[in-house]
């Protein structure tokens, strides 16, 4: 892939861990829970022969040690101090990875140049009579009570409460060929906070000016049959009308990828990275109006 790693350690936040790809106006990439950042951006490497590519490992993930407070609570501190310290990025999060990107957005819009949420967890945006507020609830309930319980039983849990058929049997058949690495990352998923219950500021993202997306899959149950019980459960539709309100509510553009269920960056790499690339080649002219200067990121290695 092109693009060769410019820096393996973030020296400009903490202690998390990075790697940055590339030249060029930089891109913040925020993984989602059960995940890192290669793992989740690997494909999107072929931006780097255009944009700095910065990816994250969120506390606890991949090769960022863990803290005693893990999930949006920290992680959304974690994102505003590094996008300050860039000056400014366009910023991408994919599912609870999304929900702190929303989160950071809001408190330093004036470090974002564009924000684009995939799949992003947020719940309690869209109208009851759409989304019934006790499915969220009730699926916090069990990802509270599963995080007591070994990483494999805590992801069957939480998988079943989303109306995933067969949720033991998909588990089991993912475990078996799991690395060490999917391993860290599912018990990392365990002790985090459940992105579901972030508070997004909608007001204050909608009164942005920068451009902004949420891109979806559009979990054809042709396309993803094993993903059918989400359908059936009505799981489905309440998300879909929570990315439907959230993109109104901040006003995004709402883009879906026909092929794709919850990951488009891993299943329509092609068109995913080609929404990405448009979106950052487009916000230029507006940060060049607006006399926008950004620091270089020095090299240490």
């Amino acid at each position: 892939m092109p693009g060769s790693l410019a820096n393996t350690q973030n020296w400009f936040v903490t202690d998390l861990y990075t790697e940055i790809y590339g030249a060029g106006d930089p891109a913040l990439l925020v993984h989602g829970s059960g995940s890192w950042g290669a793992d989740t951006y690997g494909t999107q490497r072929a931006l780097a022969d255009e944009f700095r590519l910065v990816m994250i490992d969120r506390r606890g993930y991949g090769q960022s040690p863990p803290t005693a407070s893990m999930g949006w609570q920290t992680d959304k501190d974690d994102l505003a101090d590094l996008l300050a310290d860039l000056g400014s990025a366009h910023l991408v999060g994919h599912s609870s990875g999304g929900t702190v990107a929303l989160l950071a957005a809001a408190m330093v819009p004036q470090a974002v140049r564009s924000l684009i949420v995939v799949e992003p967890t947020v719940w309690g945006i869209a109208d009851p009579g759409d989304s019934p507020p006790e499915r969220p609830a009730a699926y916090q309930e069990t990802w509270l009570r599963a995080q007591g319980l070994p990483a494999r039983d805590f992801l069957i849990a939480i998988t079943e409460a989303a109306g995933m058929r067969d949720a033991g049997g998909m588990i089991s058949a993912t475990w078996a060929r799991a690395t060490e690495a999917d391993w860290a990352a599912a018990e990392a998923m365990r002790h985090e906070s459940w992105a579901g219950g972030a508070p997004i500021d909608v007001t204050a993202l909608a009164a942005t000016d920068f451009p902004k997306l949420v891109a979806v899959g559009a979990w054809d149950p042709v396309l993803h049959p094993d993903l059918a019980g989400m359908r059936a459960s009505g799981w489905h539709q309440a998300v879909a009308a929570e990315h439907a309100a959230l993109a109104h509510g901040i006003n995004a553009r709402l883009v879906t990828l026909s092929r794709s269920a919850h990951a488009p960056m891993i299943e329509e790499t092609d068109v995913f990275n080609s929404l990405l690339r448009d979106t950052w080649r487009a916000a230029r002219p507006a940060l060049e109006r607006l006399g926008s200067g950004v620091p270089e990121l020095a090299h240490h290695r």
